[in-house]
């Protein structure tokens, strides 16, 4: 009886996680050198991008983007959910631009966490 709750509760807990896109961190970013880098060695280290823009002079800009979405504990409560329920969030960006050359420019990065109230006592 005992393991069935602890499974329950551990199966709760996965199903609330979710994730997509790909993750690149600063320190992998930081790897590669302005003025030297290819977008080939950019995307043989860290996979295709998950967008590209490309711009009026050229150059192009490769974006990562990945994003984790999980629901706060509280809502798998009974009641509880009801009122306190929830979830929160956490955008990553790196973008890569690199020049008509084809070589890196500059990189950037940026994160966003956003948390959403959905109890009733959350409302505003």
């Amino acid at each position: 009886m005992k393991s069935a709750f602890i499974s329950g509760v551990v199966i709760l807990s996965l199903a609330g996680c979710v994730s997509s896109g790909t993750q690149v961190t600063e320190q992998q970013a930081e790897q590669f050198q302005k003025g030297r880098s290819t977008e080939a060695d950019v995307v043989a280290k860290l996979g295709s991008p998950n967008g590209i823009s490309r711009l009026s002079d050229g150059s192009h800009v490769a974006v990562y983007t990945h994003i984790e979405a999980a629901a706060r504990a509280a809502t798998y409560i009974p009641i509880v959910g009801l009122m306190a329920g929830g979830a929160d969030s956490k955008l990553t960006t790196v973008a890569f631009t690199f020049g008509p050359d084809g070589l890196l420019k500059d990189w950037t990065s940026s994160a966003v966490a956003n948390g959403v109230n959905t109890g009733l006592l959350n409302q505003n």
